[in-house]
């Protein structure tokens, strides 16, 4: 029985120790702004790439719509838009206050070379915005992680998404004009420059002796259109693509659907901390990042695609029944009705009263597919 004690001990010993030694040393957050999700190929994103394959790829991770609301409750406390606070919060229940990532951490420092973040920069022990180039993101962080034993760091990459934007706003001259595409795009051009930064950005974690320790997330706040930006109904304005790379993250695995959502909770695990948020909006732990667990557990959907493509529903038939309620005004009538009952993106802050996700989805879809058939009954 004795033997049996001290077998077991030993065991539960090489199994912390184990643990202890895949366990990260600290948590850096990569956000290239904006990234299309075809852009590491197609631009030949060489750094991206080939940490891609030293890790694990997430080909789809899907953001909720990326709104921005200028006025109303939810633009009286967030200064950026609905991605950027719920990947932090890793949930889509939002709520003032609100704990994050960084709230998990004892010295975690952000870094953006853009003003448009303010709102998510409670809990970090050193914040530095300032518009400019993403040189200057990678500069400050690199100065950070020299001179203060850092454990959490998000770094903001705001050049690509404002590029995109100019393909939408730029004079019909422009060769590039709704097209991020084109070799003269400042889109192409800032994408290379990220993709410079991020590989400046590893030999410097190398040079300070920290990248063995360094668990590294690349990932974006929401995706990129091909005519630049992200309105909210293209599919392409949700997704884009992510890295997990460091200690306990499997080498050269793909996962193929991921939520944003997601990420806090698997950074909190693989890092030994409380995820953010458990409640009924929040992500999974993403167990098929981790060398500890066996293959085949990844998610095989996204809840957030699920639930962006019932708003596009929503969207579409509003608009074509209130086209109609020119000829027909009780179509108007029943739209503003259905207005008051339908959990769309202005009332983001009241999701959470509906309980889950699920519960989201599913109210929302009963509502969408009557509208649906009003507009069949209509036509008829």
């Amino acid at each position: 029985m004795t033997r049996i004690l001290i077998l077991v001990s030993l065991l539960s010993f090489f199994a912390i120790s184990i643990n202890a030694e895949s366990r990260p040393e600290r948590a850096i957050l990569f956000i290239i702004d904006g990234l299309h999700i075809d852009a590491p190929e197609r631009l030949n994103m060489s750094h991206f790439t080939d940490l891609a394959k030293q890790g694990t790829l997430i080909n789809n991770t899907t953001v909720i719509m990326p709104g921005h609301p200028r006025v109303g409750e939810y633009a009286r406390i967030h200064t950026s838009s609905f991605p950027n606070p719920v990947t932090m919060a890793g949930t889509l229940f939002m709520t003032p206050d609100q704990t994050m990532l960084q709230h998990r951490f004892s010295n975690a420092a952000f870094v953006a070379n853009s003003l448009s973040y303010q709102s998510i920069t409670d809990g970090y022990t050193f914040v530095i915005q300032k518009s400019g180039p993403d040189e200057f993101s990678i500069d400050k962080s690199i100065e950070l992680l020299a001179k203060n034993d850092i454990d959490f760091m998000r770094i903001h990459l705001q050049n690509v998404g404002s590029a995109g934007n100019r393909s939408t706003t730029t004079d019909e001259n422009q060769p590039y004009r709704h097209n991020i595409w084109h070799e003269e795009s400042p889109f192409v051009q800032s994408v290379r420059e990220s993709d410079r930064q991020l590989g400046r950005f590893i030999t410097a974690l190398k040079d300070l002796n920290l990248w063995e320790g360094t668990l590294l997330i690349v990932t974006s706040d929401h995706g990129q259109t091909d005519s630049g930006w992200h309105p909210l109904i293209p599919q392409e304005s949700w997704l884009h693509p992510t890295i997990f790379y460091g200690p306990g993250v499997k080498e050269g695995h793909i996962i193929e659907w991921a939520d944003q959502t997601d990420l806090a909770p698997t950074i909190a695990r693989l890092m030994n901390v409380p995820a953010p948020n458990d409640d009924g909006g929040s992500g999974r732990v993403l167990k098929d990042v981790m060398q500890s667990e066996t293959a085949g557990q990844e998610p095989s959907s996204s809840k957030i695609l699920e639930l962006n493509r019932i708003f596009v529903r929503y969207m579409l038939a509003d608009a074509e029944l209130i086209l109609k309620s020119v000829d027909a005004p009780y179509l108007n009538t029943y739209t503003m009705r259905m207005e008051n009952r339908f959990y769309g993106l202005e009332r983001i802050l009241e999701w959470k009263d509906l309980g889950t996700i699920d519960d989201l989805i599913r109210h929302n879809l009963e509502l969408v597919i009557e509208m649906e058939q009003t507009l069949e009954e209509f036509k008829q």
